[in-house]
Protein backbone atom coordinates (compact mmCIF):
# COMPACT_ATOMS: atom_id res chain seq x y z
CA UNK A 1 0.00 0.00 0.00
CA UNK A 2 1.52 3.57 -0.99
CA UNK A 3 1.44 6.03 2.56
CA UNK A 4 1.07 9.46 2.74
CA UNK A 5 3.38 10.93 5.70
CA UNK A 6 0.24 11.23 7.94
CA UNK A 7 -0.12 7.37 7.21
CA UNK A 8 -3.60 7.89 5.03
CA UNK A 9 -3.16 4.69 2.82
CA UNK A 10 -4.69 4.58 -1.13
CA UNK A 11 -5.85 1.18 -2.61
CA UNK A 12 -3.21 -1.34 -3.15
CA UNK A 13 -1.97 -1.85 -6.99
CA UNK A 14 -3.23 1.61 -7.84
CA UNK A 15 -1.54 3.05 -10.52
CA UNK A 16 -0.60 6.94 -10.53
CA UNK A 17 -1.57 9.45 -13.17
CA UNK A 18 0.91 12.32 -13.12
CA UNK A 19 -1.29 14.44 -14.73
CA UNK A 20 -3.67 14.51 -11.61
CA UNK A 21 -1.21 15.23 -9.10
CA UNK A 22 1.13 18.16 -10.85
CA UNK A 23 1.05 21.11 -8.72
CA UNK A 24 -0.48 24.33 -9.59
CA UNK A 25 -0.71 27.29 -7.90
CA UNK A 26 -4.34 28.74 -5.91
CA UNK A 27 -6.16 31.95 -6.96
CA UNK A 28 -2.83 34.50 -6.62
CA UNK A 29 -3.34 37.53 -3.92
CA UNK A 30 -5.10 40.52 -4.87
CA UNK A 31 -6.98 38.84 -7.13
CA UNK A 32 -10.64 36.63 -6.71
CA UNK A 33 -12.49 33.91 -8.60
CA UNK A 34 -14.96 35.16 -11.26
CA UNK A 35 -17.20 33.93 -14.02
CA UNK A 36 -15.68 32.48 -17.58
CA UNK A 37 -17.19 34.71 -20.19
CA UNK A 38 -17.13 31.84 -23.05
CA UNK A 39 -19.17 30.44 -25.89
CA UNK A 40 -18.26 27.17 -24.77
CA UNK A 41 -19.51 25.44 -21.46
CA UNK A 42 -17.16 25.02 -18.70
CA UNK A 43 -15.61 22.10 -17.80
CA UNK A 44 -17.27 21.00 -14.45
CA UNK A 45 -15.63 18.29 -12.03
CA UNK A 46 -18.61 18.14 -9.36
CA UNK A 47 -17.82 15.43 -6.48
CA UNK A 48 -20.57 14.93 -3.65
CA UNK A 49 -19.40 13.79 -0.13
CA UNK A 50 -22.52 11.99 1.87
CA UNK A 51 -22.06 10.94 4.93
CA UNK A 52 -23.78 7.04 4.86
CA UNK A 53 -23.23 6.56 8.59
CA UNK A 54 -26.33 5.57 10.46
CA UNK A 55 -28.30 8.94 11.27
CA UNK A 56 -28.41 10.12 7.70
CA UNK A 57 -31.42 8.58 6.01
CA UNK A 58 -33.45 11.97 6.37
CA UNK A 59 -30.53 14.42 4.73
CA UNK A 60 -29.78 11.52 2.09
CA UNK A 61 -33.48 12.07 0.97
CA UNK A 62 -33.53 15.77 0.86
CA UNK A 63 -30.84 15.44 -1.48
CA UNK A 64 -32.47 13.05 -3.39
CA UNK A 65 -35.48 15.52 -3.52
CA UNK A 66 -33.81 19.06 -3.82
CA UNK A 67 -31.00 17.95 -6.45
CA UNK A 68 -32.63 19.49 -9.53
CA UNK A 69 -32.47 22.91 -7.71
CA UNK A 70 -28.78 22.95 -8.39
CA UNK A 71 -29.49 21.49 -11.98
CA UNK A 72 -31.47 24.45 -12.71
CA UNK A 73 -28.84 26.97 -11.27
CA UNK A 74 -25.62 25.03 -13.39
CA UNK A 75 -28.46 25.42 -16.69
CA UNK A 76 -27.68 29.75 -16.00
CA UNK A 77 -24.05 29.34 -16.29
CA UNK A 78 -22.87 32.18 -18.42
CA UNK A 79 -22.32 29.45 -21.32
CA UNK A 80 -25.03 26.91 -20.54
CA UNK A 81 -24.93 23.84 -18.91
CA UNK A 82 -21.30 22.83 -18.09
CA UNK A 83 -19.62 20.30 -19.47
CA UNK A 84 -19.89 17.67 -16.19
CA UNK A 85 -18.50 14.88 -14.78
CA UNK A 86 -20.95 14.00 -11.27
CA UNK A 87 -19.40 11.85 -8.79
CA UNK A 88 -20.20 10.58 -5.60
CA UNK A 89 -18.01 9.35 -2.69
CA UNK A 90 -19.09 7.86 0.69
CA UNK A 91 -17.41 9.15 4.16
CA UNK A 92 -16.30 5.94 5.33
CA UNK A 93 -12.94 4.93 5.31
CA UNK A 94 -13.21 2.20 8.16
CA UNK A 95 -12.28 3.30 11.82
CA UNK A 96 -8.19 2.86 11.34
CA UNK A 97 -6.73 -0.45 12.91
CA UNK A 98 -9.92 -1.54 14.51
CA UNK A 99 -12.13 -3.88 13.19
CA UNK A 100 -15.45 -2.73 14.81
CA UNK A 101 -17.98 -5.63 13.16
CA UNK A 102 -21.26 -4.19 11.37
CA UNK A 103 -20.59 -0.71 10.12
CA UNK A 104 -17.09 -0.36 10.82
CA UNK A 105 -15.70 -3.91 10.00
CA UNK A 106 -14.20 -2.78 6.78
CA UNK A 107 -10.68 -1.91 6.82
CA UNK A 108 -10.47 1.35 4.75
CA UNK A 109 -14.10 1.63 4.72
CA UNK A 110 -15.32 2.66 0.82
CA UNK A 111 -11.39 3.58 0.16
CA UNK A 112 -12.38 7.11 -1.50
CA UNK A 113 -13.85 4.83 -4.92
CA UNK A 114 -16.63 7.21 -6.60
CA UNK A 115 -19.77 5.23 -5.58
CA UNK A 116 -22.10 3.80 -7.92
CA UNK A 117 -25.52 1.75 -7.00
CA UNK A 118 -27.24 -0.74 -9.60
CA UNK A 119 -30.45 0.02 -11.15
CA UNK A 120 -29.58 4.26 -11.24
CA UNK A 121 -28.95 4.16 -14.63
CA UNK A 122 -25.09 4.01 -15.23
CA UNK A 123 -22.79 1.29 -16.53
CA UNK A 124 -20.08 0.77 -13.72
CA UNK A 125 -18.08 -0.88 -16.13
CA UNK A 126 -18.15 2.07 -18.17
CA UNK A 127 -16.98 4.22 -15.79
CA UNK A 128 -17.84 5.37 -11.91
CA UNK A 129 -18.77 8.78 -12.72
CA UNK A 130 -21.89 10.72 -14.31
CA UNK A 131 -20.68 12.56 -17.61
CA UNK A 132 -23.31 14.96 -19.15
CA UNK A 133 -22.03 17.03 -22.37
CA UNK A 134 -23.40 19.49 -25.25
CA UNK A 135 -25.86 20.68 -23.08
CA UNK A 136 -26.61 17.37 -21.17
CA UNK A 137 -27.93 15.82 -24.51
CA UNK A 138 -24.82 13.64 -24.65
CA UNK A 139 -24.57 11.35 -21.47
CA UNK A 140 -23.31 8.00 -20.28
CA UNK A 141 -26.05 6.96 -18.55
CA UNK A 142 -29.95 6.41 -18.86
CA UNK A 143 -32.56 8.65 -17.72
CA UNK A 144 -32.68 12.10 -16.50
CA UNK A 145 -29.66 13.56 -14.59
CA UNK A 146 -31.44 14.62 -11.33
CA UNK A 147 -33.41 11.32 -11.27
CA UNK A 148 -30.04 9.38 -11.65
CA UNK A 149 -27.93 11.48 -9.24
CA UNK A 150 -30.75 10.93 -6.96
CA UNK A 151 -31.00 7.13 -6.80
CA UNK A 152 -26.44 7.17 -6.77
CA UNK A 153 -26.79 9.37 -3.94
CA UNK A 154 -29.05 7.27 -1.69
CA UNK A 155 -25.65 5.74 -0.39
CA UNK A 156 -28.47 4.05 2.73
CA UNK A 157 -26.89 4.62 6.74
CA UNK A 158 -24.66 1.39 7.27
CA UNK A 159 -21.53 3.21 6.35
CA UNK A 160 -18.49 3.50 9.63
CA UNK A 161 -19.96 6.11 12.51
CA UNK A 162 -16.15 7.67 12.52
CA UNK A 163 -16.98 9.93 9.41
CA UNK A 164 -13.82 10.36 7.66
CA UNK A 165 -15.08 13.31 5.03
CA UNK A 166 -12.06 14.80 4.32
CA UNK A 167 -9.91 12.34 4.12
CA UNK A 168 -12.70 10.43 1.85
CA UNK A 169 -12.05 13.18 -0.77
CA UNK A 170 -8.62 13.54 -0.34
CA UNK A 171 -7.83 9.98 -1.19
CA UNK A 172 -10.25 10.17 -3.80
CA UNK A 173 -8.65 12.86 -5.92
CA UNK A 174 -5.49 11.22 -4.93
CA UNK A 175 -4.95 10.29 -8.42
CA UNK A 176 -4.07 6.77 -6.73
CA UNK A 177 -7.57 5.44 -7.06
CA UNK A 178 -7.41 3.27 -10.43
CA UNK A 179 -11.38 2.82 -10.31
CA UNK A 180 -11.79 7.40 -10.21
CA UNK A 181 -9.44 7.44 -13.50
CA UNK A 182 -10.62 10.32 -16.03
CA UNK A 183 -12.94 12.28 -13.02
CA UNK A 184 -10.88 14.86 -12.71
CA UNK A 185 -10.08 17.14 -15.55
CA UNK A 186 -6.69 19.66 -15.60
CA UNK A 187 -8.89 22.74 -17.28
CA UNK A 188 -11.98 22.07 -15.62
CA UNK A 189 -13.63 23.83 -12.16
CA UNK A 190 -13.36 21.33 -9.32
CA UNK A 191 -16.10 21.72 -6.69
CA UNK A 192 -17.00 19.72 -3.95
CA UNK A 193 -19.97 19.40 -2.11
CA UNK A 194 -19.73 17.64 1.61
CA UNK A 195 -23.41 16.37 3.04
CA UNK A 196 -22.70 15.60 6.83
CA UNK A 197 -24.14 15.92 10.31
CA UNK A 198 -21.03 14.93 12.20
CA UNK A 199 -17.83 16.92 12.31
CA UNK A 200 -14.78 15.23 10.48
CA UNK A 201 -12.68 12.56 11.92
CA UNK A 202 -10.11 12.11 9.48
CA UNK A 203 -7.37 9.65 10.99
CA UNK A 204 -4.08 7.98 10.05
CA UNK A 205 -4.75 4.60 8.69
CA UNK A 206 -3.11 3.05 11.49
CA UNK A 207 -4.61 5.13 14.16
CA UNK A 208 -5.86 2.76 17.15
CA UNK A 209 -7.83 5.66 18.25
CA UNK A 210 -11.02 4.01 17.91
CA UNK A 211 -10.66 0.73 18.64
CA UNK A 212 -11.78 0.72 22.69
CA UNK A 213 -15.12 1.89 24.18
CA UNK A 214 -14.65 4.61 26.51
CA UNK A 215 -16.98 3.87 29.81
CA UNK A 216 -19.25 7.01 30.21
CA UNK A 217 -18.95 8.19 26.74
CA UNK A 218 -20.35 8.28 23.54
CA UNK A 219 -18.50 6.40 20.84
CA UNK A 220 -18.19 9.55 18.74
CA UNK A 221 -17.13 12.13 21.20
CA UNK A 222 -13.90 11.33 20.60
CA UNK A 223 -13.61 13.05 17.42
CA UNK A 224 -14.79 16.11 19.27
CA UNK A 225 -12.48 15.92 22.20
CA UNK A 226 -9.58 15.18 19.85
CA UNK A 227 -10.32 17.48 17.41
CA UNK A 228 -11.71 20.77 18.99
CA UNK A 229 -10.47 23.06 21.46
CA UNK A 230 -12.42 26.19 23.30
CA UNK A 231 -10.43 29.06 24.76
CA UNK A 232 -7.50 27.80 22.96
CA UNK A 233 -7.57 24.55 26.09
CA UNK A 234 -8.71 21.24 24.69
CA UNK A 235 -12.29 20.43 25.50
CA UNK A 236 -12.90 18.51 28.74
CA UNK A 237 -14.44 15.36 28.47
CA UNK A 238 -17.64 16.32 31.09
CA UNK A 239 -20.45 18.39 31.02
CA UNK A 240 -19.62 21.50 29.38
CA UNK A 241 -20.57 25.13 27.67
CA UNK A 242 -19.53 27.98 26.18
CA UNK A 243 -20.29 30.75 23.39
CA UNK A 244 -19.18 28.67 19.98
CA UNK A 245 -16.68 31.88 19.09
CA UNK A 246 -14.87 30.42 21.69
CA UNK A 247 -14.15 27.35 19.67
CA UNK A 248 -12.56 26.43 16.40
CA UNK A 249 -10.64 23.56 15.40
CA UNK A 250 -7.72 22.19 17.17
CA UNK A 251 -4.36 23.39 14.59
CA UNK A 252 -2.94 19.84 14.68
CA UNK A 253 -5.37 17.71 15.20
CA UNK A 254 -5.25 17.45 18.86
CA UNK A 255 -2.59 14.89 17.79
CA UNK A 256 -4.72 11.99 16.66
CA UNK A 257 -6.66 13.61 13.69
CA UNK A 258 -5.11 14.62 10.54
CA UNK A 259 -4.62 18.34 10.73
CA UNK A 260 -7.51 20.19 8.51
CA UNK A 261 -4.22 22.45 6.99
CA UNK A 262 -3.11 18.95 5.45
CA UNK A 263 -6.24 18.89 3.48
CA UNK A 264 -6.53 22.34 2.72
CA UNK A 265 -3.06 22.36 1.58
CA UNK A 266 -3.40 19.69 -0.89
CA UNK A 267 -6.53 20.75 -2.45
CA UNK A 268 -4.91 23.97 -3.31
CA UNK A 269 -2.35 21.81 -4.86
CA UNK A 270 -4.40 19.45 -7.46
CA UNK A 271 -4.09 20.05 -10.79
CA UNK A 272 -7.40 21.81 -11.86
CA UNK A 273 -8.32 25.18 -12.97
CA UNK A 274 -10.02 25.90 -9.59
CA UNK A 275 -11.89 25.12 -6.62
CA UNK A 276 -14.52 25.83 -4.89
CA UNK A 277 -15.87 23.56 -1.59
CA UNK A 278 -19.22 23.71 -0.14
CA UNK A 279 -20.21 22.22 3.01
CA UNK A 280 -24.19 20.88 4.27
CA UNK A 281 -23.28 20.46 7.80
CA UNK A 282 -23.92 21.11 11.48
CA UNK A 283 -23.66 25.06 11.97
CA UNK A 284 -26.16 27.09 13.37
CA UNK A 285 -28.11 29.81 11.37
CA UNK A 286 -27.45 32.44 13.85
CA UNK A 287 -23.09 31.48 14.70
CA UNK A 288 -23.37 34.54 17.13
CA UNK A 289 -25.55 33.40 20.22
CA UNK A 290 -24.91 29.63 19.73
CA UNK A 291 -23.59 27.52 22.09
CA UNK A 292 -20.61 25.02 21.57
CA UNK A 293 -22.00 22.16 24.53
CA UNK A 294 -21.73 18.80 25.73
CA UNK A 295 -23.86 16.57 28.27
CA UNK A 296 -26.53 14.16 27.94
CA UNK A 297 -28.98 13.90 25.29
CA UNK A 298 -32.43 12.47 26.46
CA UNK A 299 -33.06 12.06 23.01
CA UNK A 300 -31.01 9.79 21.77
CA UNK A 301 -30.51 6.02 21.92
CA UNK A 302 -28.12 6.00 25.16
CA UNK A 303 -29.82 9.01 26.95
CA UNK A 304 -26.59 7.69 29.66
CA UNK A 305 -23.54 8.66 27.48
CA UNK A 306 -22.21 12.01 27.42
CA UNK A 307 -22.37 13.30 24.09
CA UNK A 308 -21.44 16.57 21.87
CA UNK A 309 -25.28 18.20 21.97
CA UNK A 310 -26.99 19.01 18.94
CA UNK A 311 -25.82 22.22 17.46
CA UNK A 312 -29.07 22.76 15.20
CA UNK A 313 -32.41 20.55 14.60
CA UNK A 314 -35.10 20.50 12.41
CA UNK A 315 -37.87 17.62 10.87
CA UNK A 316 -34.94 16.08 8.95
CA UNK A 317 -32.93 15.20 12.39
CA UNK A 318 -30.27 17.37 14.40
CA UNK A 319 -26.58 17.72 13.85
CA UNK A 320 -23.20 18.57 16.00
CA UNK A 321 -21.16 21.54 15.64
CA UNK A 322 -18.61 20.97 12.67
CA UNK A 323 -15.51 23.46 13.42
CA UNK A 324 -13.06 20.98 11.37
CA UNK A 325 -15.17 21.27 8.29
CA UNK A 326 -15.52 25.21 9.43
CA UNK A 327 -11.90 25.61 9.63
CA UNK A 328 -11.34 23.91 5.91
CA UNK A 329 -14.16 25.75 4.21
CA UNK A 330 -12.89 29.12 5.82
CA UNK A 331 -9.40 27.66 3.99
CA UNK A 332 -11.07 28.84 0.70
CA UNK A 333 -11.89 32.49 1.03
CA UNK A 334 -14.86 33.36 -1.13
CA UNK A 335 -14.85 30.36 -2.46
CA UNK A 336 -15.69 28.13 0.05
CA UNK A 337 -19.60 28.37 1.78
CA UNK A 338 -20.89 26.36 4.88
CA UNK A 339 -24.61 26.11 5.21
CA UNK A 340 -26.92 24.08 7.68
CA UNK A 341 -28.24 20.67 7.38
CA UNK A 342 -31.00 21.47 9.82
CA UNK A 343 -32.78 22.53 7.34
CA UNK A 344 -36.82 21.36 6.01
CA UNK A 345 -35.81 21.59 2.22
CA UNK A 346 -32.39 21.98 0.78
CA UNK A 347 -33.59 23.89 -1.94
CA UNK A 348 -32.13 27.12 -1.06
CA UNK A 349 -28.68 25.33 -0.11
CA UNK A 350 -28.96 23.81 -3.40
CA UNK A 351 -29.80 27.52 -5.36
CA UNK A 352 -26.49 28.82 -3.14
CA UNK A 353 -24.33 26.03 -3.93
CA UNK A 354 -24.66 26.28 -7.89
CA UNK A 355 -24.36 30.37 -7.70
CA UNK A 356 -21.01 29.75 -5.61
CA UNK A 357 -19.98 27.36 -8.50
CA UNK A 358 -20.89 29.94 -11.19
CA UNK A 359 -18.44 32.65 -8.89
CA UNK A 360 -15.80 30.42 -9.16
CA UNK A 361 -14.64 29.32 -11.99
CA UNK A 362 -11.35 31.48 -12.71
CA UNK A 363 -8.99 33.75 -11.16
CA UNK A 364 -8.70 37.58 -12.42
Amino acid sequence: MRSYRDGGVVKPGATTDPGTVTPVAPCPEGTSPRVVTSDSPIKLDLLFMIDDSPSMQEEQANLARNFPRLIEELKKMPAGFPDLHLGVVSSDMGAGAANLGSSCGNSLGDRGVLQVRGGCGLDASKGRFLISQNGGKVNNFQGDIADVFACMASLGTNGCGFEHQLQSVRIALSGFVTDNAGFMRSDAHLAVVYITDEDDCSAPADTTMFETPISGQDGSLRCSLAGHVCGGKAVPASVFSTPLANCSAAPDGGGKLISVKTFIDEMKQLHTQSVSVSVIGGWPSDPANASYALGYDSTSIYPELLTSLPICESANGKAVVELRMKQFVDGFGSAGKILSICQDDFSDAMAQIGALISTTVECQ
